[in-house]
């Protein structure tokens, strides 16, 4: 029985990294019939049989599992946006952001395109995001900025990048790992919406350095936040947390609550984006209760 790591899942076939090399593999039935199916970032246990396929006889528990994108085992999330060329959209970067809260994953803002904004756009988004403690890096595949930093920030790690199509993400892995820039696909944008077209249609890991491992998923338009209690909304906005436990009413949803201390500081110590934003997710959440 040899061990490795899922890299990549395409048309039913595994490929499995292990210390012999990256091997093809299939997954046994017992798998299907119990409803479990392997998933990139999975520890898992193969046989090999004289032709050298192998077959995934175990898969190990999960020490964390995102189910869009599909990939297990992850410590941090690499939130790719842009700021224009295709214009932010700040609701479902939150949303992205959040789907990585609840998955317990360290957060990386990045904004790619550096050379096509000003810093007043640039300090915007910074003001955006205070105090939640996510590092957020300014990137441009077009002259380097930002690269070396990001590549500090995948040391250690597994690692997702996730975004919507059309803001780099496969241009920032060739910057990262150039040595596998044959295996990605770049995405142009279409000349009248600037989204991006041909990009990735499947999850594949990518292995950075020693330490770290890092992800290029399929880009996306929405997300569901229907996985997320209303009542525990608020623990996934880290800029909330010293701030709820000075409201007047225990319980305080920060919406209509009265001497609510998270409202009295929006726009000082909150940002009023970010505020909005959440009860945007509060609302959606109570309609679908």
């Amino acid at each position: 029985m040899r061990k490795g790591r899922i890299l990549k899942g395409i048309g039913g076939f595994y490929y499995v990294e292990t210390s012999d090399g990256l091997i093809e593999c299939k997954a046994r039935g017992i798998f299907r019939n119990e409803k479990i199916k392997p998933c990139v970032g999975d520890l898992v246990e193969i046989t090999v049989d004289n032709k050298g396929i192998g077959i995934i006889e175990a898969i190990n528990p999960r020490a964390s599992q995102l189910i869009r994108p599909p990939v297990a085992n992850i410590t941090q999330m690499v939130v790719v946006s842009a700021i224009v060329e295709p214009k932010l959209n700040f609701s479902l970067l939150n949303r992205i952001i959040l789907n990585g809260e609840f998955n317990n994953l360290r957060i990386v803002a990045c904004f790619n395109k550096k050379d096509l904004i000003s810093d007043l756009q640039r300090q915007n988004i910074i003001n955006s995001f205070r105090n939640t403690g996510y590092k957020t890096i300014f990137t441009s595949v077009k002259n380097g900025d930002g690269i070396e930093d990001l590549k500090r920030e995948l040391d250690g790690h597994i690692s997702v990048f996730c975004g919507p199509s059309g803001v780099g993400k496969s241009s920032l892995i060739k910057a990262i790992l150039p040595h596998r820039s044959e295996d990605l696909e770049i995405g142009s944008l279409s000349g009248k919406v600037k989204r991006g077209k041909h990009t990735t249609r499947h999850v594949e890991l990518f292995k950075t350095g020693i330490n770290g491992y890092l992800a290029d998923t399929p880009g996306f338009g929405n997300i569901d936040l229907s996985n997320i209690d209303q009542y525990g909304l608020e623990e996934l906005f880290p800029e909330f947390v010293d701030l709820r436990q000075d409201c007047r009413f225990k319980g305080c949803l920060h919406i209509n609550e009265p001497e609510c201390k998270v409202k009295a500081e929006v726009g000082i110590k909150v940002s009023s984006e970010r505020y909005s934003f959440y009860k945007e997710a509060h609302i959606e959440l109570l309609n679908k209760r």
